[in-house]
């Protein structure tokens, strides 16, 4: 046994430190509970209280008969500091009110990450995605516009009619995979060619950009999506662990 880690943060420090330099990258899982009191020399207490701070962070997600899953880490998902206590995405503004919505698939094809791609998604260079470009038009106004890329080893088989209908409910009833945790970034932007081509954006010269990172129960990274969206159209209440 060591002595020489004992308070809850030292702990959770160290099993911070570990997954962020890969040392649980093999497995995906973090050692159990009885082995981590053994190795800290701590409470069961202690041990679940450092795991939990690492789940808030969205660095760790506990899974029934997986144990504690570690996520992959990258420089991109390492960014996103965000609560996640709570989620609930965009809503446009007055959503109690009906409202007519329709998506169009704007673009769809199956690609090759390579560097440029995978700095900016984190996926790994040669893995076959999905780059999915989706408007939602809402009120006969196109005010949402989705860049969705998935991992097709993970996500296989999507369809532009899929596309067209939820993706997220084909991969939780048609594939069986449990979504674990959805990072998300929030921030606005100066508007580019690809939102003035897709966007009602009228007199705005900007948008919204909700920039997403989701994760399968196995840790594994699925899914690399941006938002775009006109910024009078909507509001972001809490970021949301599932």
């Amino acid at each position: 046994m060591t002595e020489t880690i004992v308070t809850n943060k030292d702990i959770y420090q160290e099993l911070k430190r570990r997954v962020l330099k890969g040392k649980y990258n093999i497995k995906m899982r973090l050692p159990t509970e009885e082995e981590l009191i053994d190795e800290f020399n701590a409470s069961r207490y202690s041990i679940r209280k450092a795991i939990k701070q690492l789940s808030d962070e969205g660095l760790v997600y506990s899974v029934k008969g997986k144990g504690v899953v570690v996520l992959e880490q990258t420089p991109q998902t390492n960014e996103l500091n965000l609560s996640l206590d709570q989620v609930d995405s965009l809503q446009v503004l007055n959503s109690t009110h009906d409202f007519d919505r329709i998506t169009l698939i704007a673009g769809f094809q199956q690609i090759i990450v390579d560097e440029a791609l995978s700095h900016k998604t984190s996926f790994a260079v040669g893995i076959p995605v999905y780059a999915i470009k989706r408007v939602r038009r809402i009120n006969n106004k196109n005010a949402v516009l989705d860049i969705n890329y998935f991992n097709a080893q993970l996500v296989p088989d999507i369809t532009p009619e899929i596309a067209k209908g939820s993706i997220y409910s084909y991969i939780k009833k048609t594939l069986g995979m449990k979504i674990a945790i959805l990072k998300r970034q929030l921030r606005f932007e100066r508007a580019g060619q690809i939102d003035y081509e897709h966007l009602n954006l009228g007199i705005d010269n900007c948008v919204g950009n909700m920039v997403s990172f989701a994760f399968n129960d196995d840790g594994r990274q699925f899914e690399y999506t941006e938002s775009h969206f006109i910024p009078d159209n909507f509001i972001f209440n809490q970021i949301l662990k599932f």
